[in-house]
């Protein structure tokens, strides 16, 4: 007998379950609800991202809303609703108790794994979970999804991946901001040390890029030009110093007097061609966009942040017009090369330069199944788009362009290195000659910068002719610093964060298939989070801001930076860290083993907080403590009273009088420390019957006056 099975899907988001339900029935034959979209015994419910969270430290004890209390460390970890999240929750509860089936329609990532799977999990759903995997919202892409749907189970080790970021981010996150604020405020420190896995060697990327700007000292040094002559043509050369001239470190002249001789020799010798060097060059069209190229290029050419990218592509894809906008992935499945009779024309109606000449029957190195992951480049999916902003146009069209690079030949070149001998000396020089335009000519994106020495065009020259003509001068250089990092540039280092990782690491190679710290959906946050002032409606110190397009570490932010433990800075542990998630994604890694790791870490850097005596803030001068002149009096703020205060930093310390710690009024930073005029005693303020201060040893009162003791009167 044939038993009907109850099928729900739940997607990561409500536009995706509307596309959902909107593909599996079409005619809008089902009935819709708030929440969920059903039609017989087949239903479509939505998530809204995470709506389960980590419990806070607090959940797992009282004790733990003291920030003293460190490390919180769950033997079994819980997991609580989000509070905007309870009602959507018990909807889902109650679908999955009259459900046979699940479809499991996260997005296609660690991440989205991690969202459904740990939601059947918390609500014990025990029965066949399958996995839908969209990479777009169109009819043709979701159609290609549903005929690929497979067992959840074969991506189980996705979700303990991402069981394991999520994880050993709280970890790192909770216990070392605690354990680093609180040892940071016995030296003075005020601001909360907001410790990330990522967002730490991120920020020390700025830090360490700004020491060297500044710790750099520009030196002059000097080249000699050559302006050559053939056929009418002039081309250029430099001379190629020997080691016969004195040079520095890097191979270069510092004295103009010996280049002032060299040209004084050339300039009476004959120019002949020693060796001419040919090679052809073929360069491919640049692949189709991930997030990460997107962001980095839509901020070098429009500006554009990294967050306002991804804003930007992901209201392009909830309207249907690009597909999964989060993708770390460069590449497209070769079975999409069809959709291209589809996708170019609208593309052309759109003005996309050369999707009217594109020739689709050749296949680009874009289209390769072998270099896909969860997900596809970003790629138009061929909707015809209608009424966009200024910026989704813009946005847009790269996407586009690059994808229309794909239906063009190679852009193939005749490489040509000549050298030239004069006197004896040696002049060397370089150009090119075009032999196939190819997708060059249609590429809209800035034209690379051609070297200030390389020749655009060049005579035809011969080994061993001479060369008639021939002008020479001395051009006066500087060495300058390496540049800033831009919103752009730091995604970048981030997305190829095996570039900064030591030289000397063995796994350094093996780094590069990490694709970077944090992910292309958290990279451009982090960035914005380095640079709030406000966390949760409450002013914070920013770590670094932005100064037109330059990113500068504040005061504050390079204070973090040589304030934690070192490795804690480094891109080598974090890239690590990744590496191991995707070991444990591909299955060759145990997810407990990558957490006792986390832990041992987390151990260490307690340690360094504690032994670590803080130097303090700079501009900021503490006063000894007026009881023990061991400690010194350091400012704190209670969020109960609401009010700053001063305690002394040593914590032995008490009144010789009560016994009892002792609490010193703020004016401006600065404390109040007055003593009583006739026995010495600090005197304390109190907020009883009135204000007014009080000795405690000798019972003495006095008014209060603009917040401080008036000395000339006792209290009447």
């Amino acid at each position: 007998m044939f038993l009907l099975r109850k099928i729900t899907y739940i997607a990561e988001k409500p536009d995706i379950g509307k596309a959902l339900a909107a593909y599996l029935w079409p005619n809008g034959n089902c009935h819709k609800e708030k929440v969920f979209i059903q039609s017989g015994d087949t239903t479509v419910t939505w998530a809204f991202g995470h709506i389960l969270r980590l419990a806070s430290p607090e959940e797992y004890g009282e004790e733990y809303k003291v920030w003293a209390n460190y490390p919180v460390l769950p033997k079994v970890w819980k997991v609580k609703p989000a509070a905007a999240a309870v009602a959507q929750l018990a909807v889902i509860k109650k679908l999955l108790m009259e459900t046979d089936v699940v479809v499991h329609v996260g997005d296609p990532d660690r991440e989205g794994q991690l969202l459904i799977d740990e939601i059947l999990r918390y609500l014990h759903f025990d029965g066949k979970v399958q996995r839908l995997l969209i990479n777009a919202k169109d009819d043709e892409s979701l159609k290609r999804a549903f005929s690929q749907i497979t067992d959840n189970k074969k991506y189980a080790n996705l979700y303990y991946a991402g069981l394991g970021r999520e994880q050993a981010d709280w970890l790192v996150g909770m216990n070392l901001t605690r354990a680093y604020t609180v040892n940071a405020r016995k030296y003075g420190y005020e601001s909360t040390f907001r410790i990330g896995r990522v967002k730490v060697p991120t920020l020390a990327l700025v830090v360490n890029r700004e020491k060297e700007i500044k710790g750099f000292k520009p030196a002059k040094y000097y080249e000699l030009k050559g302006i050559f002559e053939k056929e009418g043509i002039p081309f250029k050369a430099t001379l190629k110093p020997t080691e016969k001239l004195p040079l520095d470190e890097e191979n270069r002249i510092k004295d103009k007097n010996i280049l002032q001789a060299v040209k004084l020799k050339v300039e009476q010798a004959e120019v002949i061609v020693k060796d001419i060097q040919e090679k052809d060059m073929v360069q491919q069209p640049p692949l189709p966009y991930s997030l990460d190229t997107l962001q980095v290029e839509a901020n070098k050419k429009y500006g554009f942040s990294p967050k306002e990218v991804l804003a930007t592509v992901q209201d392009l894809y909830e309207k249907k017009y690009v597909s999964y906008p989060r993708s770390d992935c460069n590449y497209i499945p070769v079975s999409q090369k069809e959709d291209a009779p589809r996708i170019l024309p609208v593309l052309q109606a759109f003005g996309i330069a050369g999707a009217d000449t594109a020739d689709m029957k050749l296949t680009s190195k874009a289209f390769n199944d072998e270099k896909i992951t969860a997900h596809h480049a970003i790629i138009p999916t061929g909707i015809q788009p209608e009424k966009l902003t200024e910026t989704e146009q813009k946005i847009y069209a790269l996407i586009a362009q690059r994808y229309v690079l794909q239906f063009f030949l190679a852009h193939e070149y005749r490489k040509i290195t000549f050298t030239l001998v004069v006197a004896d000396e040696i002049f060397t020089g370089s150009g090119k000659v075009i032999l196939k335009q190819g997708y060059k000519a249609y590429e809209t994106e800035e034209k690379e910068a051609e070297s200030l020495d390389s020749n655009l065009k060049l005579p035809a020259l011969a080994v061993g002719e001479k060369i008639e003509k021939a002008t020479y001068s001395i051009a006066d250089k500087v060495t300058t610093p390496p540049k800033r990092f831009t919103e752009g540039t730091l995604l970048a280092a981030m997305a190829n964060i095996w570039r900064f990782v030591d030289a000397k690491n063995p796994n350094r190679e093996k780094l590069k298939e990490v694709k970077g710290i944090g992910t292309p959906a958290t990279r451009d946050t982090i960035i914005a989070e380095l640079q709030a002032d406000i966390l949760n409606g409450k002013p914070i110190e920013p770590c670094m801001t932005k100064i037109k397009k330059e990113l500068l570490p504040t005061e504050f932010g390079i204070s973090l930076i040589e304030n934690v433990d070192h490795s804690l800075t480094l891109p080598d542990a974090t890239a690590e860290m990744e590496y191991a998630l995707s070991e444990i994604a591909a299955g060759k890694k145990n997810l407990s083993e990558y957490m006792d790791d986390m832990i041992t870490m987390v151990h260490q850097n307690i340690q360094f907080a504690e032994n670590r005596k803080f130097p303090l803030p700079k501009g900021k001068i503490c006063e000894m403590c007026p009881i023990c002149s061991k400690g010194e009096l350091i400012r704190r703020y209670s969020p109960k009273v609401k009010k700053y205060f001063h305690i002394c930093s040593n914590p032995d310390c008490v009144s010789p009088v009560t016994g009892r710690k002792l609490f010193y009024e703020d004016e401006h930073g600065k404390p109040i420390v007055v003593k009583c005029p006739e026995c010495g005693t600090i005197l304390v303020r109190i907020l009883k019957n009135g204000v007014f201060w009080l000795c405690s040893k000798c019972n003495k009162t006095f008014n209060d006056k603009a917040g401080k003791p008036d000395l000339s009167l006792k209290k009447e």
